[in-house]
């Protein structure tokens, strides 16, 4: 039975084409895989343009941090705590209510009667899960600690920091991505060239 790989030769393609199909599942291909089998293979990648644009936005962030006045970062400071307490009281009423859910929905699993002792199993096997399933989505603990409240020097360095980070984040991610598709080109090259 042939494969995706090997389907084609029925019809006839060269060696050259078989091989390059077959490079999609390996080295600098491998993103191609999924692609329909003719799509063609490109003369050079391109590096992806992602974090250049992240880094764009985190300059930016920065800059703007930067210009902001004292009265502005109290003033941004204040929205944030608003924002963040706001989130966490709906969180917290979110997780109560399912809560409520969960327990009823207990409740009736408790009243329930197996209609035979082959669905005994079936009973067990639904409270464990509604248990589970209240260990898992009902903890609100990590929401019981009221969100600090920062004073605008404090929220400015905070945000500086952030924006630091981010900018070297990108800048290394770019460069990782710059490597990573000129070794994929080199490998293509290679391939095309033994192929010659």
């Amino acid at each position: 039975m042939p494969t995706g790989y090997t389907a084609p030769i029925a019809d006839g393609i060269t060696f050259e084409q078989f091989v390059m199909g077959c490079a999609r599942g390996f080295g600098a291909l491998i993103m191609m895989r999924d692609e329909p089998a003719n799509a063609p293979i490109p003369e050079r990648f391109e590096p992806s343009d992602y974090h250049l644009c992240k880094l764009d936005e985190a300059h930016s962030r920065f800059d703007e941090i930067s210009s902001l006045t004292p009265e502005a970062c109290e003033h941004r400071a204040a929205q944030q705590y608003h924002d963040a307490e706001t989130q966490r009281r709906i969180r917290i009423k979110e997780i109560g209510e399912l809560r409520q859910k969960y327990a009823a929905m207990i409740q009736a699993v408790d009243e329930w009667a197996p209609p035979s002792a082959e669905h005994i199993h079936l009973k067990e096997f639904m409270r464990k899960q509604l248990t589970e399933s209240i260990d898992f989505d009902c903890d609100a603990s990590y929401y019981a600690i009221e969100t600090p409240r920062l004073s605008g020097q404090v929220w400015l360095e905070q945000q500086l920091e952030k924006a630091r980070r981010d900018i070297a984040y990108h800048e290394q991610q770019h460069k990782e991505e710059v490597e990573r598709t000129n070794q994929r080109n080199e490998w293509l090259r290679l391939l095309r060239e033994s192929l010659a």
